[in-house]
């Protein structure tokens, strides 16, 4: 959970500049801290992987988590301080180091003593009995299960659970002397456990069998384990337990020599593969006494299996001779079986609350319709509701059992003390919970775009480079981890439209509905925290700093959030978050009274979006946060940025995405930041002196949007050998299209080109080739190109990874259609302004299989379009605009007017009677 606390400094490579000048007593204190700091992260991760977790367990966890945050707290501090004065001489150098570890060792022998007590505390726990700590770590699953018999068997459930006509010839079966085998067969819940144990109590078969005995097998099979508990039950069998050293064999071979003298009847419950009951049939040794196995399991493979000629590591003649045996399939409860079996469970609960009204009674019909005839099930789900009042609460109950459902787990989980949302959270992977607490910081509803996630999650240090798979970058691995939370139903996500190239699978995500508020309550334990006109705590009175936070803004004058941030204890935070909602009509002044960052100096992540900076501008102690990694400006007003943004070193991320009313001014410093990653560019900005950008040295460059070459130099870009997405746009200038084309050709096929060419005609055979050279490229995906071109070239010279053109002007004398309907990736083709000159157009019979969006736009000449048979496929949005002499639509493009949405803008009406609408859209 906190390799981002321990791994921080080593990411970002402050820690190897300290050491170059530490004092040695000093640097060796430090090393010491870092090895208490990496032996209890280990200790966290263990803790995490067991699968239940008492309070002592929780307790544990949450004294480490705390103590482990504050050592990374006293050595950010300190590197901090130590930081800020690295332009002193070596001696000035040394005594601040003195002085500022002086005050962080009194801190460190403070957090000391936590951990002593903690150490104490773990010694402790590991002196528990070995029967307590098995129960600890014992899987939930089973004991649900055992929870559940337990409940069957101690009441009248039974009866309806074991209420089959067949039951008779099942115990006929069990008591004569033909199978030796007897199979009870159903899927998990169904009531196999409660059948097996109906027979197994019975007088007449216990009274028929020397020596009866259940053995419970499950998911933790162990060969030993089921002789042990056998062997217990045999005369001199506890003695022989007590014998020193004793082997398997041994065990064995007691049971075996025993076993053939006597009629034995053994219940094998839950048997979960074929290669456990092949083992488990050689145990039992062959006699002639009328001796049984009868087991139970959720496999068909077991259920219908057949004796094996030559058995594995014993004689033949010991080995259970066994026929294909008696096979009982289990069938699911009926309606009314399943009402009569809820209702039994629902009123022996002496606190249920018998008042159901007319609700309750419809979410119970729901509730036995998710149960699906299931036994145990039904009785988890009855003791459930029994202890709840309200219909509400009835209704969250619901809610829990769909999401169990849509994850895949059994509906018996609910009856688990924990919430749904304890479950699902301790089931992350260690890996996977900072991440999914992190998606808690954003305001419920939103849509979080995942390139910038992404981003927040590797400048936080939760992506480690260590994880990554062959090939595979940072972001490939934030993806993976998203896409693991998307599969475990936590997080819904839009996936990116195919017709909008990109690297990513994902467009945006948010978290889901029924977990957002747990994933705030857990997100506190981990140091998140989310301020808005809601919140009541006061950040003062936090035990721990919080590392992450986010500020909803939700109104202008929203004074009280401001005010917790404004005087909370933030000296820490490593992640700030000023949101404010997409469909506010005001944006958010940023206020004079809000704060001053110098007070941030350890954050990594500083977002502010749709917040208006007036004419003041951003403070001027934003070099304060030297750490910072991730600093996003989208959607905001801001008119001027300042300067001291060069000082931000560690810088990797930086959005400068401003609102489009407003054309903000860049300083020429961004070539100060060497370890910039992303940059993201505002479509419109001005430079000091209308100078360049100079980017040359921003090497480690891998995405870069809204380059533009009347305002960068193109010649910076063959320096970003790093480059994985581009997207720029050409101001008619043939030189900088030129070197943009040589430069795609330099750049590796996972790399994407996003290029706008704006007023660039093609009169001339030199520019034309140009041209040609750009549609070459393999890995232009996609093209704007507004200017002359007056034809294009054959398929064959077009690169077959385009997803996207756009056509302006070209004044083409042939029809594109013909040339461009076997591009096998284009999903958007837009022909405006005169693109094309002809009057007819024609989609040929199985022409463009990927395109999605057609715009037709102010194409004067066009008379006919002609769609055949098969052609566009999945097209979803046609839109046609100012055609002024195309009278109707291709039939069979009106064939499919479910499927297809239209966007006309035209005051003609279809000889079919279909209305074009002189604006907006309609199906």
């Amino acid at each position: 959970m906190d390799d981002s606390l321990i791994n921080g400094y080593e990411n970002d490579g402050s820690l190897q500049e300290f050491r170059t000048y530490l004092v040695p007593d000093i640097k060796k204190r430090i090393q010491d801290v870092q090895r208490k700091l990496d032996f209890w992260h280990r200790l966290l991760k263990d803790l995490d992987k067991k699968k239940s977790k008492g309070s002592s367990e929780h307790y544990l966890e949450r004294e480490i988590r705390d103590f482990v945050s504050r050592l990374q707290n006293v050595l950010e501090t300190y590197f901090n301080e130590v930081q800020r004065r690295r332009g002193r001489s070596i001696i000035g150098k040394c005594i601040d180091e003195f002085k500022f570890f002086q005050m962080a060792d009194l801190d460190v022998k403070e957090i000391n003593m936590q951990i002593r007590m903690t150490s104490w505390y773990l010694n402790f726990l590991g002196a528990l009995s070995q029967t307590e700590t098995q129960s600890a770590n014992e899987n939930p699953e089973t004991e649900i299960r055992r929870k559940l018999r337990r409940s069957i068997f101690d009441s009248g459930e039974n009866d309806i659970v074991v209420k089959d006509p067949r039951l008779q010839t099942l115990k006929s079966s069990l008591l004569d002397g033909k199978d030796r085998v007897i199979r009870i067969y159903g899927r998990g819940g169904i009531g196999k456990t409660a059948l097996a144990h109906r027979l197994y109590s019975s007088p007449t078969v216990q009274s028929r069998f020397d020596i009866c005995s259940v053995v419970e097998i499950g998911p933790e099979f162990a060969v030993r384990n089921v002789l042990e508990s056998i062997l217990v039950q045999l005369p001199e069998g506890r003695e022989r337990m007590k014998q020193p050293n004793l082997t398997l064999e041994a065990v064995a071979e007691h049971f075996k020599e025993y076993g053939k003298n006597i009629r034995y009847l053994f219940v094998l419950d839950d048997i979960r593969s074929l290669d456990d009951w092949n083992l488990l049939r050689r145990i039992f040794p062959k006699n002639q006494k009328g001796s049984k196995l009868m087991l139970t399991t959720r496999l068909a493979d077991v259920a219908f299996s057949v004796d094996e000629d030559e058995p594995d590591g014993l004689d033949e003649q010991d080995a259970l001779d066994e026929p294909d045996g008696f096979v009982h399939v289990m069938r699911r409860l009926s309606p009314f079986d399943s009402f009569q079996l809820f209702q039994k469970t629902f009123s022996r609960d002496p606190y249920a609350y018998a008042e159901v009204d007319s609700l309750k009674n419809n979410i119970k019909r729901q509730v036995l319709k998710c149960c699906m005839g299931l036994p145990s099930a039904i009785v988890a789900v009855g003791e459930v509701l029994a202890k709840r009042r309200t219909s509400h609460e009835w209704e969250m109950v619901l809610r829990d059992i769909k999401l169990l459902i849509d994850r895949g787990q059994p509906v018996e989980q609910i009856i688990s003390q924990k919430s749904i949302s304890d479950l699902i959270f301790d089931d992350l992977p260690y890996h996977l919970k900072p991440c999914f607490l992190y998606l808690g910081l954003f305001p419920k509803g939103s849509k979080i775009e995942v390139e910038h996630l992404y981003l927040q999650w590797m400048a936080e240090g939760m992506i480690s480079r260590d994880d990554c798979q062959e090939n595979e970058t940072m972001m490939d691995l934030a993806e993976r981890y998203l896409s693991d939370l998307v599969q475990r139903k936590i997080v819904e996500v839009e996936e990116e439209e195919e017709e909008i190239p990109s690297l990513r699978k994902y467009k945006s995500c948010q978290i889901h509905e029924h977990v957002k508020d747990h994933c705030l309550q857990k997100g506190e334990e981990y140091f998140f925290k989310v301020l808005d006109n809601r919140s009541s705590d006061s950040l003062s009175l936090t035990t721990n700093p919080a590392r992450g936070m986010a500020l909803h803004l939700g109104k202008e004058d929203d004074r009280s959030s401001v005010d917790q941030l404004r005087n909370g204890k933030v000296d820490h935070l490593r992640s700030l978050l000023l949101l404010s909602p997409q469909d506010l009509q005001v944006k958010l002044e940023w206020p004079r009274r809000m704060f001053n960052l110098k007070r941030y100096r350890m954050l990594r992540v500083l977002t502010f979006e749709r917040v208006e900076f007036q004419e003041r501008g951003l403070p001027s102690e934003m070099t304060w946060p030297i750490y910072l990694r991730y600093l996003s400006f989208k959607g905001c007003i801001l008119g001027v940025l300042p300067a001291s943004i060069g000082n931000l070193s560690f810088l990797e991320t930086l959005d400068l995405r401003v609102s489009s009313k407003v054309i903000i001014i860049i300083p020429n410093v961004l070539r100060q930041l060497g370890k910039l990653v992303s940059l993201y560019l505002p479509l419109e900005f001005k430079t000091q002196n209308n100078d360049k950008l100079y980017l040359k040295s921003l090497k480690e460059i891998e995405i870069l949007e809204n380059f533009h070459t009347g305002m960068c130099n193109v010649a910076d870009l063959f320096k970003m050998m790093k480059l994985r997405h581009l997207s720029t746009t050409v101001e008619g200038n043939l030189g900088d299209l030129k070197q943009i084309v040589r430069r795609m050709d330099m750049t590796s096929e996972n790399t994407s080109v996003s290029i706008k060419v704006k007023n660039f005609d093609c009169y001339t055979e030199e520019r034309h080739s140009v041209f040609r050279e750009l549609l070459r490229c393999q890995i232009l995906h996609t093209l704007h190109m507004d200017g002359h071109l007056g034809q294009i070239p054959p398929r064959y010279e077009i690169t077959t990874r385009l997803t996207e053109m756009v056509l302006i002007g070209s004044q083409l004398k042939e029809d594109p259609m013909t040339t461009l309907d076997k591009l096998p990736e284009l999903q958007v083709l837009v022909l405006q302004n005169d693109a094309f000159d002809g009057k007819k157009m024609v989609c040929a019979e199985s022409s463009f299989m990927k395109l999605k969006r057609l715009e037709l736009s102010t194409l004067r000449f066009l008379e006919t379009w002609e769609v055949e048979e098969g052609s566009l496929p999945v097209l979803s949005i046609v839109a046609v605009k100012n055609c002024r002499k195309l009278q109707i639509l291709p039939d069979e493009l009106r064939n499919r007017v479910p499927q297809i949405t239209f966007e006309i803008v035209s005051e003609l009406i279809s000889k079919d009677g279909l209305k074009l609408k002189k604006s907006g859209s309609g199906t």
